[in-house]
């Protein structure tokens, strides 16, 4: 019967430990003819199964050592000590091929055996990767597989800090690509929003700027029945929109700035103002409650402190003092 080490069921240690000395064995036996290393092989095998019958599961290195020294050096099975090159060579090339491969295993026995029987710390980690990384190769899940990285990564950070564990480089390549990820998206968002409002402040004037340009247009003398129409259409636009075009030259009148420019004025004044005013909450709400900055944006600001927060308050504050003054000119004229 022939066994393999998922059949011994050794733990990731134990079978590193087996297959190497069954690597040396069959180096021991290469080039031998008139021994079979299959049935050594098989026989080592089934002689450890019956040994380790009774030991705990996973088998622990210990328990495997000990049967291996009672079997002897790897040497002993050799019958000959003068292989030919052409066996030397054919063997070499066979045990890297091994070797390899036994290394692959062994790397994906220890993931297993971690995801399933290892730290709570470690087995979050990797499943916060893995997840992550699946996202990154698929593209179609990644929004999906970036909340569920997301969360995973932060009950594994929670827990280590739960049990007082410094995270070394491994676990910190596991865990915070997903959350700073989410963290810089929500960041940005918190401050590039108060750029729309400046954004749609310019169209508005924009469209205004439009408005006086086209109203002032001079209108062609109608020199056809169809011209004439159109002399009429416009005509009953203009007593239309007369009122708002008025409304339109008090308001362009308020920017200090060519009409062509008006627009970005405007947008960078009301959007600068926006800016200020919306930092100026966050500020105050942050340094009444660092915690909690902390914790939403761990960890971009581990070194979040209250006067941090009060420093942007206060900052903001006054930067908007002569914003609102302009303001206040701006709505004064227009009133």
């Amino acid at each position: 019967m022939t066994f393999t080490p998922a059949d011994l069921d050794l733990s990731p240690e134990a079978a590193a430990r087996f297959d190497s000395y069954l690597s040396q064995v069959r180096a021991a036996l290469a080039g031998t003819g008139d021994v079979n290393p299959g049935e050594i092989e098989a026989d080592i095998r089934e002689h450890v199964e019956n040994e380790l019958h009774a030991a705990p599961r996973p088998v622990p290195l210990a328990a495997l050592d000990a049967v291996l020294t009672k079997l002897g050096p790897p040497s002993q099975w050799g019958t000959t000590n003068d292989p030919t090159l052409l066996h030397r060579a054919r063997h070499l090339f066979r045990e890297r091929l091994l070797a390899a491969r036994a290394g692959t295993l062994a790397r994906a026995k220890r993931v297993r055996f971690t995801l399933w029987n290892g730290p709570e710390d470690w087995r979050l980690a990797y499943l916060a990767f893995g997840v992550f990384a699946l996202g990154a190769l698929t593209m179609i899940v990644f929004p999906i597989a970036l909340v569920v990285s997301y969360i995973l990564a932060r009950a594994g950070l929670a827990v280590a800090a739960e049990k007082g564990i410094t995270l070394g480089a491994g676990r910190k390549w596991l865990l915070y690509p997903p959350v700073v990820i989410v963290n810089l998206v929500l960041l940005i968002a918190l401050v590039v929003w108060p750029v729309v409002v400046g954004g749609i402040t310019g169209r508005e004037i924009a469209a205004s700027a439009h408005r006086i340009e086209n109203f002032d247009r001079p209108d062609p003398v109608p020199r056809s029945a169809r011209e004439m129409r159109d002399a009429q259409v416009r005509q009953e636009w203009k007593d239309r929109v007369a009122s708002q075009v008025e409304e339109d030259r008090k308001l362009l009148a308020t920017i200090p700035a060519n009409p062509r420019w008006a627009p970005l004025v405007a947008a960078l004044f009301v959007g600068f103002g926006a800016f200020a005013l919306w930092w100026a909450v966050l500020g105050s709400v942050t340094a009444t409650f660092p915690l909690s900055t902390r914790a939403v944006f761990y960890p971009l600001c581990n070194n979040f402190e209250s006067r941090h927060g009060r420093w942007v308050a206060v900052t903001c504050v006054v930067l908007l003092i002569p914003w609102g003054a302009a303001v206040y000119d701006v709505v004064a004229a227009l009133v």
